[in-house]
């Protein structure tokens, strides 16, 4: 019981951690375009990696895990985050918690079909009471979408299939593999894959950032990628996708809240549905729920 309160608790913190992460997104994209912020993020964290013995054990990877191993790489680093810096510059942040939402659903979809994992009706039901609340949360916030640009759209939900999928592929593999080797090896192999995307004018953006910019950076880097991603794989390995997933629903909530504390943003009546609704929803897919014994 203890061990299953910590998952639960490290899969709380990572969200906690990740909610805050796109008002930091929206910091840092004042002084540097989303390739900068991708290759920032990844490049400040990479000589750390080699202080963890899981870095040194990558040559164990069997030969019919490795391009997964890479795939995964391709879709955690430069697939994820080139897409979601670059909706973060043309959206605003109510639609793109709208999008978010629709992770957990999709996630939900694909396990049934690729993991075979087993839904209850009410499961069904829940995820999709918490998606309803995710919409008049965010709806209520600002009383509109205005979604101006769908090209932002699209590179959000691309940032979101992104996630679905490394989820999807990645449940198997800790049955072979530990969270950690896991989460290394494709921080440094994605590390890699941003090399073709770095220009002079990167490098430019990158050494004249402001502290504010730089402080923003370490919190991306070191607390959402290293920690946050070693974390959630950590929980994926104890609990089914889907439900892993629905804890995504309660980033609208926590990052409102911090609204609320440090802009003193007021909650309308309608966001406050939104917020017992996706609360609702999550005791029907209790996300607390250990799919197998630690």
């Amino acid at each position: 019981m203890k061990k299953s309160l910590k998952i639960n608790l490290m899969l709380f913190i990572v969200l906690l951690i990740w909610a805050n992460s796109y008002v930091l997104i929206k910091i840092a994209t004042r002084e540097l375009s989303p390739a900068s912020i991708a290759i920032s993020r990844f490049f400040i964290i990479f000589p750390f990696l080699f202080l963890f013995p899981s870095l040194y054990k990558i040559k164990n990877i069997k030969k019919v895990d490795l391009l997964k191993i890479l795939f995964l790489a391709f879709l955690n680093v430069p697939g994820y985050h080139l897409s979601i810096n670059k909706a973060e510059t043309l959206i605003n942040a109510s639609t793109a918690s709208l999008i978010a939402g629709l992770n957990p659903v999709l996630t939900g979809v694909l396990s049934i079909i690729f993991l075979k994992e087993r839904f209850r009706t009410i499961k069904i039901f829940g995820l999709f009471v918490s998606f309803s609340g995710v919409f008049l949360l965010t709806y209520g916030l600002s009383y509109g979408f205005h979604l101006n640009n769908f090209i932002g759209a699209f590179f959000s939900f691309l940032s979101v299939l992104s996630w679905v999928i490394s989820t999807i592929i990645s449940k198997p593999l800790f049955k072979k593999y530990d969270p950690l080797d896991t989460t290394i090896w494709i921080i440094f192999i994605g590390t890699f894959m941003l090399v073709p995307f770095i220009k002079i004018d990167n490098i430019i953006e990158i050494l004249n950032m402001n502290t504010l910019t730089f402080l923003s950076i370490l919190y991306l880097g070191f607390l959402s990628i290293l920690f946050g991603y070693t974390f959630w794989y950590k929980g994926l390995k104890y609990k089914d996708a889907s439900t892993t997933s629905s804890f995504i629903y309660l980033n609208p909530i926590i990052g409102t809240i911090s609204g609320m504390v440090f802009l003193k943003e007021k909650l309308s009546t309608l966001s406050l549905l939104g917020a017992f609704l996706i609360i609702l929803g999550l005791f029907m897919v209790n996300p607390l729920k250990m799919e197998k014994e630690i």
